[in-house]
């Protein structure tokens, strides 16, 4: 009889780790599907130059990190990442490689290539690399706060 009901206790304890672990898998799950979706929006507001859009996914006191230039708040990055030029053509290609969520802070691993292309002159550059962004949880979605990026120009066929 004791052992029936150590064995009962067990299975009972189990079962309630088992509720709790698939409890957290649903939370990680939205949480994913949340970054995600910010991610997308992250990506229309700089392919459309929709400056509102992008100070909206960005927290006010973030840190971006650019090769080649200094440490970058809200206001400068998010100006220079929606930045359109009528003479220009921009082809973004943006991948998620990595989500990682740890409770409300989650890190965002993307790869990263940029063709620009002089609608006068034709002449095309690439710049390629990778980002990796700290996200913060805030109010019912997801802002920026720290991000590292590393695209630097790719030397291309026919480059000196």
């Amino acid at each position: 009889m004791k052992h029936l009901l150590l064995f009962s206790l067990c299975l009972l304890f189990l079962i309630g780790c088992a509720a709790q672990t698939e409890k957290g898998n649903v939370l990680m799950k939205n949480d994913e599907q949340a970054i995600r979706q910010w991610f997308e929006r992250w990506m229309k507001a700089t392919k459309e130059g929709d400056l509102q859009l992008a100070k909206s996914l960005i927290a006010d006191d973030a840190v971006f990190l650019v090769p080649g230039a200094d440490r970058m708040d809200k206001e400068s990055f998010a100006a220079a990442a929606t930045a359109t030029d009528p003479n220009t053509d921009f082809e973004l290609d943006c991948s998620i490689q990595e989500i990682e969520i740890l409770g409300d802070h989650a890190w965002l691993w993307t790869k990263i290539s940029l063709t620009m292309t002089d609608k006068r002159s034709k002449s095309r550059s690439l710049m390629a690399g990778h980002s990796l962004s700290v996200l913060k949880r805030q109010g019912d979605g997801w802002v920026v706060i720290r991000d590292a990026n590393t695209m630097v120009p790719v030397k291309q066929d026919g480059d000196a």
